[in-house]
């Protein structure tokens, strides 16, 4: 059900302060998406943060909703949108934001950025974080192939939850992809890479997806063939002060006869 305005009001009431520059929902209620287990998520920007930083992000129940309480600078999450990780999620939520309280402006200023956004002049940088991605996940393949020769399914495990979840990440931030919501995280990315696609088909294996539940030696296995076609995808971003780790990275792969 949409929030009544006595729920707003009575929630502005609790919020509101003079370090509050403006409130906004976001979220499944602000996308109208909201179910009878969805939470009422405000955040609100202030010009001074909360002295402890246990009250920055907080959870409440105010009329048998559960709340979702963030502060943030203003200034922070305008400087989300020059930031290639944070702009895929910050660019969305703001676009779609309902501003409940906005004192001098500052807010429809915000959103009109969100609005206007440009892609384009962060993809080098994009490019780079993608490329750093790959050279800094070769430890977590060392690890799988430590594991897997000992037989250590924890090692195995935890490493591959590591690079499986740091691959994902190369590929959303590389590829500009907008997280609408955080429940279609999973699906954004395989749908931008091909859900028949052989990424989607390792990334499916090692995070466990499909139905059968993979042993662990079979997920490490499917984690470092994920490592292998990331490499791949990424390979013309590779500069050359990496492509000796890259490289040798693989080649272990390959000599323990995973690829």
């Amino acid at each position: 059900m949409p929030l009544s305005d006595p729920f707003l009001q009575s929630a502005l009431e609790q919020i509101d302060s003079p370090d509050v520059i403006g409130v906004g929902i976001v979220g499944s209620y602000a996308r109208g998406q909201e179910s009878k287990y969805s939470d009422v998520d405000f955040d609100i920007f202030v010009s001074r943060l909360p002295e402890n930083p246990y009250d920055r992000y907080t959870l409440r129940y105010w009329d048998n909703k559960l709340v979702s309480l963030k502060y943030t600078l203003l200034d922070d999450e305008r400087s989300a949108l020059t930031d290639p990780r944070r702009a895929g999620w910050a660019v969305p939520g703001l676009r779609g934001m309902k501003i409940i309280l906005d004192k001098d402006g500052s807010m429809a200023a915000l959103q009109k950025a969100a609005q206007e956004f440009d892609w384009s002049p962060l993809q080098p940088a994009a490019d780079e974080f993608a490329a750093e991605e790959i050279m800094g996940n070769a430890e977590e393949v060392h690890k799988i192939l430590n594991g897997l020769a000992g037989g250590h399914e924890s090692a195995v495990l935890y490493a591959s939850w590591g690079l499986v979840k740091n691959m994902l990440e190369a590929v959303a931030v590389q590829r500009g992809i907008m997280i609408v919501s955080e429940n279609r995280y999973f699906d954004l990315i395989q749908d931008s890479v091909g859900r028949d696609s052989e990424w989607t088909r390792f990334f499916r294996a090692a995070w466990g997806l499909d139905p059968g539940g993979l042993q662990f030696r079979q997920r490490g296995a499917a984690a470092l063939a994920l490592y292998c076609l990331s490499a791949e995808m990424f390979d013309g971003l590779i500069p050359a002060k990496h492509r000796q780790v890259v490289h040798k990275t693989l080649q272990s792969i390959r000599e323990a006869g995973y690829s």
